[in-house]
């Protein structure tokens, strides 16, 4: 039987801290004689036997598979989960497409970033493909970018008698429901939700009251200045059950042009960022 995503990431966590390095290379911060792929594949060996997750964006690889998936294959060669940030939605037909080309038993990729706002049926060929092969999904519901709450926080009155209740929480109870059936034996679902470390802690907490079961995925760590408190507010009733993302501030951690000892200032951003999180 394949052990589901949910039980990995829960065992690693356990492991080696709730950390997920964002591997999203920047031309002018790369080290001398490195490209974007081959850093990156340096970075996800470096990183892959110490964190739980390593999540490369597609974008910052012109959005080719083939490189995205060697990053891949480097990190899952240490022993963390792969988180492809894809931010995938369309259709049914044609998730079903992306679904299987992320998902699917060819692919090194453990979990996909998916956007739920063409509806339940959109999500679900990413359900199917993900319970097939034991992978998870990561639900954008409240995002970390200063224009979340443009959309996010809207307030909307559903059709079920409900009181009236935030775009990013009604997110958050179609989560919970295309979870529900697809729980590990650690109780968590493999559907999980994106959540920003940016968002104010009380709309943090209220996601959590509205997804117990689902794990968080948070960037917005350095960067963006998210900080402790939210993560602490995302912990479900077990004590985990949160990864908090680190891009820049974790994988490119200096100004200007790569020191020649990177690999060792990557590895004390990632003591610096444990030791922050407790």
């Amino acid at each position: 039987m394949t052990t589901s995503f949910a039980d990995r990431l829960t065992d690693l966590v356990a492991a080696r801290g709730p950390v997920c390095a964002g591997v999203d290379p920047r031309p002018g911060a790369l080290p001398a004689g490195l490209d974007a792929v081959a850093w990156a594949e340096e970075a996800a060996r470096l990183l892959g036997p110490r964190v739980a997750a390593v999540k490369p964006q597609l974008a910052f690889f012109d959005d080719d598979w083939a490189q995205v998936e060697r990053v891949a294959r480097a990190a899952r060669a240490g022993g963390a989960l792969v988180v492809a940030d894809c931010k995938r939605g369309d259709i049914d037909s044609t998730a079903e497409a992306y679904a299987r080309r992320i998902l699917g038993p060819e692919s090194p990729f453990d979990a996909a970033t998916v956007n739920p706002y063409l509806g339940r049926d959109a999500l679900a060929p990413f359900v199917r493909w993900a319970a097939r092969g034991g992978k998870g999904l990561f639900v954008l519901v409240r995002t970390s970018n200063p224009g979340a709450a443009d959309l996010q926080s809207l307030r909307v009155v559903g059709d079920d008698g409900r009181p009236a209740e935030t775009v990013a929480e009604r997110v958050a109870r179609l989560v919970d429901e295309v979870g529900a059936s697809h729980h590990g034996a650690s109780g968590r679902s493999l559907v999980g939700a994106v959540v920003g470390l940016t968002a104010p802690v009380d709309v943090v907490a209220r996601l959590r009251a509205l997804m117990p079961d689902a794990p968080f995925l948070m960037p917005g760590w350095g960067a963006q200045g998210g900080g402790v408190e939210a993560y602490r507010a995302a912990l479900d009733a077990r004590g985990g059950g949160a990864l908090v993302s680190a891009s820049r501030s974790l994988t490119l951690p200096w100004e200007g042009a790569a020191p020649a000892d990177w690999q060792g200032r990557v590895v004390d951003a990632l003591a610096r960022m444990r030791t922050a999180l407790g």
